[in-house]
C-alpha cells in the first residue's frame, strides 16, 4: 500500500509541550510568590494545576481563579507577574524536537503531503506553529476552532484529507494523545501512529478504538513505519 498523507498532532508530537506547560506554570507561581501571593510553590503549583483542569487549558483567567481558590483578594500586581513570567517561559521552551524539521523536510522530499490536524484555538496553534518555524513545511493546517469544536472529531481529519487529497487508508495521523487524538483519527479510518512523548507517554487506551496501530519514540521512526506499511523501500530510508 502507497502512504500519501502524514498528518500530525501538535502537542508533544512536534514539541515538548508538557515540559513547557510544567515550567511556564512552575515560573509563573515563583513570580507571584515574589509579588506577594502568600503561599509556598509546590502548593501555589498544586493548586494552579487543578484550576487548569477545571477550566481548561485554553481559559484566559487562570491566575484570578488561584487567587479566588485560594481565599484571597484580587491583586492586579501578583496576577500582572504571573502573567509575565509564564509568557516568557512559555515562548523559551517552545522548541521543535530536534528531529522535528529534519523529518518534515525529509518526507517532504519524498513527496509525501503533510498535514496538522488539532484541537484548541485556532490563532494560539497557529501562533506555535509559525513560532517553532514549521508551518511552511505543511500543506493543510486544520484546527478545531475553525470548524465550531473545541474538541477534535472525525469529520476534522476528513476535512485536512480533503485538502491534501488522500484517502484514510493512504494517510498516517501521528500524535501523543490516546484519547484526545488518535481515537478520532481511528474513527475517521486513518491509520495512526502513536509518539511516546510527554506527559502522555505512559496513558494507556481506554477503549479499543483508542489504541494507534504502530508506536514510535521520536518522530524520525516515522521512516520505519513506512517500510513496515511497504511504503517505503529500503533505498528511500538511506
Amino acid at each position: 500500500m502507497k502512504v500519501k498523507a502524514i498528518i500530525f498532532d501538535i502537542k508533544d508530537t512536534l514539541y515538548d509541550s508538557s515540559l513547557q506547560m510544567r515550567m511556564a506554570r512552575l515560573n509563573a507561581i515563583r513570580a507571584m510568590i515574589e509579588a506577594g501571593l502568600p503561599v509556598d510553590l509546590e502548593a501555589g503549583y498544586k493548586k494552579l494545576e487543578d484550576i487548569v483542569k477545571i477550566y481548561g487549558p485554553d481559559y484566559d483567567k487562570h491566575f484570578d481563579k488561584l487567587l479566588e481558590h485560594l481565599g484571597l483578594k484580587w491583586n492586579p500586581r501578583v496576577i500582572a507577574a504571573g502573567v509575565v513570567a509564564y509568557r516568557e517561559t512559555s515562548q523559551v521552551y517552545l522548541k521543535p524536537f530536534p528531529e522535528t524539521i529534519p523529518t518534515l523536510i525529509k518526507l517532504r522530499d519524498q513527496k509525501y503531503k503533510l498535514g496538522v490536524v488539532s484541537d484548541g484555538m485556532a490563532v494560539k496553534e497557529w501562533q506555535k506553529l509559525i513560532q517553532l518555524g514549521v508551518h511552511h513545511l505543511f500543506h493543510s493546517v486544520v484546527i478545531s476552532e475553525e470548524y465550531g469544536s473545541m474538541e477534535l472529531n472525525s469529520d476534522i481529519f476528513l476535512r485536512c484529507l480533503g485538502e491534501l487529497n488522500s484517502k484514510p487508508e493512504e494517510s498516517l495521523y501521528v500524535s501523543s494523545r490516546p484519547k484526545e487524538a488518535i481515537m478520532y483519527a481511528n474513527k475517521a479510518g486513518l491509520i495512526t501512529v502513536r509518539l511516546r512523548r510527554g506527559d502522555y507517554r505512559m496513558e494507556m487506551p481506554e477503549a479499543a478504538e483508542a489504541k494507534a496501530a504502530y508506536e514510535i519514540e521520536s518522530l524520525s521512526e516515522i521512516f520505519n513505519v513506512l517500510r513496515a506499511i511497504g511504503s517505503l523501500s529500503s533505498k528511500s530510508m538511506k
